[in-house]
């Protein structure tokens, strides 16, 4: 087949006919002539080619062709991009890239073509339907909005990227600072205190999304609600908990509801006795389960320890070693005794889990559990406020990784509770039965510091493993533990005093514990975040190796000091008892693995040689 972009009229004959889909294949949008062609159909046609790509990345190859070169000519040839994007947002798009990039191109301050005022509305109505799942849509709308002289629809959007996670709040803070663009509505302060609003959390937010039910009916709460067909029988089938009962509840563990809950057990409660929480009949009962529980129902395996593995012999043959899955071992955590599972994830699962301190808002956390790689859990919303809220699309949440929300300022500060409630100060445990269970049997040396000789241990260790480090270990005056306390702003974590009292500066094989007179050095502190920032709140690093990325830091926000893991340029919260016991294991690990390594030549050694006898003996 010749080269259907050739000409228009080549083009134009392939259009709706069984050469359609060979014309797509060979758009190349860095032929000048293809992308004429391309330009010399007229908008319906433009619009028909792309709305018949059709499902799929290949269907989707000339849609993301077309949306890409419209992007690139943004700033070359401004005219011929909208020409693309008028037609682009006449379709659905799962690229929402496209939306975003419309709402760029569509601002005069960006191709100083002037403003088209039906244009920038017209785009704003494909667009901003979009943002939720995008919410740098709303971004890029706010700028449109302002250019249209709208300031309470420019807040609006900028309401809505803070509500919907947007990740460049900063960005949009030194724009409305800085840029010329937004000179017209600079001295609004509603614009910056909007960037720093949290918004509605517990039970104003589950109101929230009741609302939106209440409208919209039960498929507007995003995830499938039917106990086998008897429920619901059509959409606005709401069956709320007797005030009765409701106000004598209280949680299986004793403590107050939820506020949050309180307020969505009034509004229905059958939803959540489908999902397994409690029965209604005869009588309200919880029916919460054990963490270990929930695993093993969900994702199978045995009650007991691993067993080591045994041989299977394959239908070919061959020999695979393989070891009975016990899931349940891995989340047997004696304080996550009341579970109620929940909607949602592939590989992992989704726990609401009662602890024995709920956060500000009275609530307490939904975990993630996963048995990936490693067996871990960790919080990743902050309540059942904020999990329902995110289901039903009343506020959004970047989800990269399953510890995403601990980046999110408004819900950071209850998670970070939650972490150090749940799991020791980290945002994620792997092995929780082995970090967070009963301890393990003592070994006679490990150093933990619960024990009341973990000093003692520390200076055995450093004789076995440290020979030539004799110097004597001073602790830290009060006087020294009080200006720490003080330069944060707030008590240190009760294990990091315990351990300054005793310990004040100590180099330990690649590791250093920072003295605090060294932490007084706010110059070599900050040297040791190296090109990246250093934490905007008061900080303390208190763990250097010298010879490697790793920083133990202190932070504190919120009247709060956590602990945290600064590796390559990232901050990850971890739990100070583990920061500080880890690296003094290494230690020991260091020694346990040299001599494994010398072990393993050596027997090399000795084989070579029973090798030559055994050839002398021949």
């Amino acid at each position: 087949m010749a080269d259907p972009w050739l000409d228009g009229s080549r083009a134009r004959a392939c259009l709706g006919g069984a050469d359609e889909d060979a014309l797509r294949s060979a758009f190349d949008p860095e032929n000048e002539t293809h992308t004429g062609t391309l330009l010399a159909l007229d908008d319906a046609e433009r619009v028909a080619l792309l709305q018949r790509s059709g499902p799929g990345y290949l269907g989707g190859g000339f849609r993301r062709a077309v949306s890409q070169l419209a992007l690139a000519w943004v700033k070359t040839r401004p005219r011929d991009a909208l020409v693309l994007f008028d037609a682009l947002l006449q379709i659905e798009s799962p690229d929402l890239a496209t939306y975003c990039n419309a709402l760029w191109a569509v601002q005069d301050d960006n191709t100083h073509l002037g403003k088209d005022p039906e244009r920038a509305r017209r785009y704003l109505a494909a667009c901003v339907p979009h943002g939720p799942k995008n919410p740098a849509i709303f971004f890029n709308a706010a700028c449109v909005a302002v250019e249209l002289d709208d300031a309470d629809a420019a807040l609006g959007f900028v309401r809505d990227a803070v509500r919907f996670g947007y990740d460049g709040r900063e960005a949009m803070r030194g724009a409305l600072r800085a840029e010329a663009l937004f000179a017209r509505v600079r001295d609004d302060r509603r614009f910056l205190d909007a960037l720093d609003d949290p918004g509605p959390q517990g039970a104003a937010l589950v109101e929230r999304v009741i609302a939106k039910i209440r409208q919209a009916g039960w498929p507007a709460l995003g995830v499938r609600v039917a106990d086998g067909g008897a429920w619901p029988t059509h959409d606005h089938d709401f069956r709320p908990l007797s005030p009765e009962v409701l106000a004598a509840l209280a949680l299986p563990n004793g403590a107050p509801l939820p506020a949050s809950l309180r307020a969505w057990l009034a509004f229905d409660a059958r939803w959540l006795a489908t999902l397994g929480w409690f029965e209604l009949e005869p009588a309200f009962r919880w029916t919460s389960r054990p963490l270990r529980e929930i695993a093993k129902a969900e994702f199978g395996g045995g009650d007991g320890p691993p067993a080591d593995p045994v041989p299977v012999e394959q239908e070919d043959g061959s020999v695979e070693w393989e070891v009975e899955a016990c899931w349940a071992h891995y989340f047997d955590v004696p304080a996550m005794a009341h579970g109620f599972l929940l909607p949602g994830g592939s590989e992992h699962r989704r726990v609401w889990v009662l602890s024995g301190a709920p956060d500000r808002e009275g609530d307490y956390p939904v975990l993630y559990i996963d048995i990936g790689d490693v067996p871990s859990l960790g919080p990743m919303f902050p309540g059942f406020d904020v999990w329902l809220a995110v289901e039903a699309n009343v506020v959004g949440v970047k989800q990269e990784t399953y510890s995403s929300a601990f980046q999110d300022f408004r819900f950071a500060p209850r998670l970070r509770h939650h972490a150090r409630v749940m799991c020791d100060g980290s945002q994620f445990v792997q092995c929780p039965s082995e970090v967070l269970g009963a301890p393990p049997p003592d070994d006679g040396a490990t150093v933990s510091l619960a024990r009341d000789d973990w000093f003692e241990r520390l200076l055995a260790l450093r004789a076995k493993h440290l020979p030539s480090d004799g110097a004597p270990i001073r602790g830290a005056s009060a006087e020294d533990i009080a200006w720490l306390e003080a330069h944060l702003g707030a008590p240190l974590p009760p294990v990091v005093a315990r351990f300054y009292a005793r310990v004040n500066g100590l180099s330990w094989g690649t590791f250093r514990f920072l003295g605090i007179d060294e932490v007084r050095d706010r110059a070599a502190q900050r040297a040791l975040f190296g090109e990246a920032a250093p934490p905007a709140a008061p900080f303390a690093v208190l763990i250097a190796s010298p010879e490697g990325p790793d920083r133990f830091v202190l932070v504190a926000e919120d009247g709060e000091v956590d602990g945290y893991r600064f590796a390559y340029g990232e901050l990850n919260l971890v739990s100070p008892r583990s920061a500080i016991e880890g690296a003094i294991e290494l230690v020991r690990h260091a020694a346990l693995f040299a001599r494994t390594a010398g072990d393993d030549g050596e027997d090399q050694d000795e084989d070579d040689d029973q090798g030559e006898d055994e050839d002398d003996d021949t």
